[in-house]
C-alpha cells in the first residue's frame, strides 16, 4: 500500500503493486511475440528487470535502504554492460569524438543507466506521468526500430506501452481500484528504457536513409527530456541547498504544476506533450546543427523553460493564496462589523 504522508500528493491508502501486472504483461508479450527470446542480450536485459523487479517488489511492501537498493541498481547495470554489450560507442562527434573507446564507454554507460533508472523513478509522482512518458518513448523507439528493421527490439517496445495502457486505465481512471505502479514498476520500466535508448544510440549507426540520424544522442535525450531535466534540476536545487541529492521533497516539476491548480491528467498530459515539441526540436536540429552544439543547447533550453514554468507556477499560486488571504481578510473584518452591530443593538436595548 503507498501510505499518505507531507510529501505525497494522495491522501489515501493506494496499492502500489501494479508494477506486477506491467511486468507480467511485458513478460509474456516478449514470449509469445517475440523473434529472437534466446538472443544473449535479452536473456541479460530480462535478469536485470527481473533484479529491479524484486528489489522494487521488496520496498514496495517492506521499505529497503537507498543504499541496497542503489546497489542492486549497480549491478544491474554491470549486468548490461558487461553481459549484454549494452554499451554507449558511438559520439557522433559530440566534443570531436566519433568513437567512445572502451575504457571511457564502460563507466559512461554505466552511469547513464544509473540515471534513466532513477529519473524514471523520481519522475512518478502523480497519476499517469511516468506511465504516459515511458507509452510516449516506447511508441516513438517501437516505430524507429521496426522501420530500421530492428523487430525483437520493436515488439519490446510494443510489449511495454500495451501493459501501460492497461495499468494506466486503472491508475487514472480506476475509482475504487484505483493502482500505483510502486518502484516495481518504476524501476523496471527505467532500466528496460536505458537500455532501448542505448540500443538506439548504436544501431542507428548501422541504420540506412531514411532512418539514420546524424544526431541520434540529441533524439534520445529528447525522448526522456522531462524526467531528465527533472531530475538535474531537483538535484542541482537540493545541492544547493546542502541536501543530499536523493532526499525526497516536493520541488518536482509536477508538484510545481499541481501547486498552480492542474489536475494529475492535465499535469501529466501538459509534460507528455513538452516531450513531443522537444522530440520535434531534435529532429530539426538534425539538419541544421552540430551534436556539440546542439545536445547542450536541447538540455539548456529544457532547463530555462522548467526555470520559467517554476517561476510563473509559483506566482500562479502566490495570487491565488492572496486571493485565499483577502477573501478570509473580508470575511473576518464582515463578522468583526456584524458583531459590532450587535453590540451595539444591545447596548441600544438595555438602555
Amino acid at each position: 500500500m503507498d501510505v499518505p504522508n507531507e510529501r505525497k500528493v494522495s491522501k489515501k491508502l493506494i496499492p502500489s503493486l501494479g508494477g506486477v501486472a506491467i511486468f507480467a504483461g511485458i513478460n509474456i508479450s516478449a514470449l509469445l511475440f517475440m523473434p529472437e527470446t534466446e538472443s544473449p542480450d535479452m536473456r541479460i536485459l530480462f535478469a536485470s528487470t527481473i533484479m529491479m523487479f524484486f528489489i522494487g517488489l521488496k520496498d514496495d511492501i517492506l521499505v529497503i535502504s537507498a543504499g541496497k537498493k542503489f546497489a542492486i541498481q549497480l549491478i544491474a547495470a554491470l549486468m548490461l554492460v558487461f553481459l549484454g554489450d549494452f554499451r554507449i560507442t558511438q559520439a557522433y562527434g559530440i566534443a570531436g569524438i566519433t568513437t567512445i573507446h572502451a575504457w571511457a564507454s564502460i563507466p559512461l554507460s554505466v552511469l547513464v543507466i544509473l540515471f534513466i533508472i532513477n529519473a524514471v523513478n523520481l519522475i512518478d509522482g502523480i497519476d499517469g506521468l511516468a506511465g504516459g512518458l515511458t507509452i510516449f518513448a516506447a511508441s516513438i523507439l517501437g516505430i524507429w526500430f521496426y522501420l530500421a528493421g530492428f523487430t525483437i527490439y520493436g515488439v519490446l517496445c510494443t510489449a511495454m506501452a500495451g501493459s501501460l495502457l492497461a495499468f494506466l486505465r486503472f491508475n487514472l481512471w480506476g475509482g475504487a481500484h484505483k493502482i500505483f505502479m510502486g518502484d516495481t514498476g518504476s524501476l523496471v520500466l527505467g532500466t528496460i528504457l536505458a537500455a532501448l535508448l542505448i540500443r538506439f544510440n548504436e544501431l542507428n549507426a548501422l541504420a540506412s536513409d531514411p532512418f539514420y540520424f546524424e544526431h541520434a544522442p540529441i533524439i534520445a535525450l529528447s525522448i526522456l527530456i522531462v524526467p531528465v531535466t527533472d531530475t538535474l534540476r531537483v538535484f542541482a536545487i537540493r545541492i544547493y541547498h546542502k541536501k543530499s541529492p536523493f532526499s525526497p521533497d516536493m520541488n518536482h516539476i509536477h508538484h510545481v504544476l499541481l501547486k498552480s491548480g492542474l489536475t494529475h491528467i492535465q499535469a501529466s498530459s501538459f509534460l507528455i506533450a513538452y516531450s513531443g515539441l522537444f522530440v520535434m526540436l531534435a529532429l530539426t536540429i538534425d539538419n541544421y546543427m552540430s551534436n556539440t552544439l546542439g545536445f547542450p543547447l536541447l538540455l539548456g533550453a529544457s532547463f530555462a523553460t522548467f526555470g520559467w514554468l517554476h517561476y510563473r507556477m509559483t506566482a500562479i499560486q502566490a495570487r491565488q493564496q492572496l486571493i485565499i488571504e483577502e477573501g478570509k481578510g473580508r470575511i473576518i473584518r464582515m463578522n468583526a462589523k456584524e458583531d459590532e452591530h450587535k453590540e451595539s443593538r444591545r447596548s441600544k436595548k438595555s438602555i
